[in-house]
Formats: C-alpha cells, sequence, structure tokens
C-alpha cells in the first residue's frame, strides 16, 4: 500500500514566501532608487528562492500549484503597491512564471517524458 501524496498549498508559507519577497523589493527601492528595474528583477529572483523554499519536501502537482500560489502572491502585492502601469503589469507575470519555475527547477519527477 503506498501513502498519498499530498496536493494541497500550505497557505501561510505560501503568503509569508511571497509577502516577504514583494516587500524585500520595497526596501530595495528605497536603498537603489535611481536604477529602478533592479529591486523588481531581484524580487523576481526572490520570489522563486520563496516558492523553492516552501516546495522543498512536497512531491507531485503540489510543487508547481504552491509556485504558481508564492507567484501570485508577489505579483499581487507587487501590483497593489507599485500600481497598475503597464511595466509592473508585465514584471507581476514574469514574476508568477517565476515561482512556477522556482518550485519545479531540478526536480527530474516533474518533467515529462517523451
Amino acid at each position: 500500500m503506498t501513502t498519498p501524496v499530498r496536493t494541497g498549498v500550505p497557505v501561510v508559507p505560501v503568503l509569508v514566501a511571497g509577502a516577504a519577497a514583494q516587500l524585500a523589493d520595497d526596501v530595495l527601492f528605497w536603498f537603489l532608487p535611481d536604477v529602478p528595474l533592479l529591486p523588481a528583477l531581484i524580487a523576481i529572483a526572490l520570489t522563486a528562492g520563496a516558492a523553492r523554499l516552501v516546495t522543498r519536501g512536497m512531491h507531485g502537482s503540489a510543487v508547481a500549484r504552491t509556485g504558481l500560489a508564492v507567484g501570485a502572491v508577489s505579483a499581487g502585492l507587487s501590483l497593489l503597491i507599485g500600481g497598475f502601469g503597464l511595466l509592473t503589469i508585465l514584471l507581476a507575470g514574469i514574476t508568477v512564471v517565476a515561482g512556477v519555475a522556482g518550485a519545479v527547477a531540478k526536480r527530474p519527477e516533474l518533467r515529462p517524458h517523451g
């Protein structure tokens, strides 16, 4: 008999990881106001790292779902804090993709076989 794989998304770690990645962007923007795109790129990388951290020990479809949730929380906070400008919306979309990519990166069990 096999043990069932957990498919739920852990809510509190997702909210904390997404918020921390996005708030780090805002703190960096205060220290690097002359380079406005650099903190956004760092926030995208932090979102991918946070998704990787939250999904540690998960298996199956829960990994991608949790990465998507971390990216969505980070992107949503980005839009609420930064406004709904074109560049902000584009970076928010990239942030969502980075959350999923960070979660599924280097996990051979999630790659399609073909």
